[in-house]
C-alpha cells in the first residue's frame, strides 16, 4: 500500500479556509489568545559571555516585563548573538531547560553555523500542567480558563512568544525576513500554534510534538517499533487525561471518541501557507505517533499545492530513520533514537532555513 493510500485510511477532513481553519482550531483545541490590554518592558542587556563561539558572538539576557491591571510577570530570555554587525536568521527557541547551554540547546555549536539565537524556558512562564492561575496565566486571564474557548498554557506560551518576537523586532542584528520558531514536545505543539497566528515567522519546526501537535487523531496507532516508551501514539484520550489545562475546555467534547469533529492536525499545518512548516519525529518515538505526524505533513501538502507552491517532496513509503526530505515548503525527517532534541535536528534544521531563506513567499 502506498502513502497516499494509507493517508485516504485516515478519512481526514476537507481543507476549508485559512480562516476557518484558524477559527476552529482556536474555537475547539487551543482557546483564544488571552485579549488584555498589557505593557512591555525589557531591561537592559546582562552580559553573560562575551567571547561565545571563540569571540564571534555574544551571550547575554534580558527580562521582559508584562504589566496589565491584574499584575505583573517577568521572564528571562536568553540572547546568542553574533556582533559583526552582519544580520543572521534567528531562532527563537521556546525551551525546557533554564541553564543555557543545555541538552536540547548546544548554544555554541548551533551558532557557530551562522544563525542567532533568542531562548527561553517555558516554565518561566506558567506551571507545565497546573491551570493557569500563577505566573502569566495569572496576569493575562482573569478568571483561568473560565470559558470554554478561552486560551489554555498552550496559549498562553503562544502569546508569550509572540512578545519574545515583538521584542525581536527592536535588534539590528537580526535579518527580521528569516526567523524561525521551534519547540520540542510540548512547545513542540505550541510552535505551530504560533506559526498559525503569526505570520511574522517564515519558518516553522515542530520537533517530536506529536498529539494536538503535528500528529493527526484519526487512526492514531503508533510506530509499535521494538524499542519504544510505549506501544501506540497518544490520543487527545490520554492527552486530556494528563494535562487538560495545556487546552481550552470545548478540546473535551473530543475525550471520548479522539476523534476531533470537522477538524485535524492537517488543518495546523495548512495554516501556516505559504511559509515553511518542519515536521521532525524520532523512530522510536512511539508516544509522539511518527507515522502520523508524517501523514500529516503529506495531507497538507494538497493545500500548499493548491496555493501553487511545492508541499512535502518524498517517497512513496512511510520514512524510516535517517530520512530528510527538505525540496517542498512542508519538511520532514526521521532520525534514529527517542523522544530529544538532537543536535542532528538542529543540523538539519539549519540546512533547511539556508536551502530555502532567497525563495520569495
Amino acid at each position: 500500500m502506498n502513502i497516499h493510500e494509507l493517508l485516504k485510511e485516515r478519512n481526514l477532513p476537507d481543507f476549508l479556509s485559512r480562516e476557518e481553519m484558524v477559527n476552529l482550531l482556536q474555537e475547539n483545541e487551543y482557546g483564544f489568545l488571552p485579549d488584555i490590554e498589557y505593557t512591555m518592558d525589557v531591561s537592559e542587556p546582562k552580559i553573560i559571555e562575551r567571547r561565545y563561539v571563540g569571540g564571534k558572538a555574544v551571550h547575554s539576557s534580558v527580562d521582559i516585563t508584562i504589566t496589565t491591571e491584574l499584575g505583573s510577570h517577568t521572564f528571562t530570555v536568553h540572547r546568542l548573538l553574533h556582533k559583526d554587525g552582519k544580520k543572521r536568521p534567528f531562532f527563537i527557541f521556546a525551551g525546557i531547560y533554564d541553564d543555557i547551554p543545555n541538552r536540547y540547546l548546544p548554544g555554541e555549536e548551533i551558532a557557530e553555523q551562522d544563525v542567532d539565537i533568542l531562548t527561553f524556558c517555558y516554565t518561566n512562564l506558567t506551571h507545565s500542567d497546573a491551570e493557569p492561575t500563577d505566573k502569566l496565566g495569572a496576569v493575562l486571564l482573569k478568571n483561568g480558563r473560565e470559558k470554554p474557548n478561552g486560551s489554555g498554557l498552550i496559549g498562553i506560551w503562544a502569546w508569550a512568544t509572540m512578545r519574545v518576537m515583538d521584542y525581536a523586532q527592536t535588534l539590528p542584528e537580526l535579518d527580521l525576513n528569516q526567523a524561525a520558531i521551534i519547540g520540542h514536545s510540548r512547545t513542540g505543539k505550541m510552535a505551530l500554534v504560533v506559526g498559525m497566528l503569526d505570520e511574522r515567522f517564515r519558518y516553522v519546526f515542530s520537533n517530536c510534538s506529536g498529539c494536538s501537535g503535528a500528529a493527526i487523531a484519526r487512526g492514531c496507532m503508533g510506530a509499535k517499533g521494538e524499542v519504544g516508551y510505549y506501544e501506540t501514539g497518544e490520543c487527545i484520550s490520554t492527552m486530556l487525561d494528563g494535562a487538560p489545562a495545556w487546552y481550552c475546555k470545548n478540546y473535551m467534547a473530543f475525550k471520548e471518541t479522539n476523534v476531533p469533529v470537522g477538524f485535524d492536525q492537517h488543518f495546523l499545518l495548512a495554516t501556516i501557507a505559504p511559509r515553511f512548516v518542519y515536521v521532525a519525529s524520532a523512530e522510536y518515538d512511539d508516544w509522539a505517533d511518527p507515522t502520523s505526524e508524517f501523514l500529516s505533513a503529506l495531507a497538507a501538502s494538497e493545500y500548499y499545492e493548491k496555493m501553487g507552491y511545492t508541499g512535502l517532496v518524498c517517497e512513496d513509503r512511510l520514512p524510516k530513520a535517517g530520512d530528510v526530505y527538505h525540496e517542498g515548503r512542508i519538511a520532514y525527517h526521521r532520525r534514529d533514537g527517542m523522544h530529544f532534541v538532537s543536535r542532528h535536528d538542529w543540523n538539519d534544521y539549519i540546512a533547511y532555513i539556508k536551502r530555502h531563506m532567497n525563495d520569495e513567499l
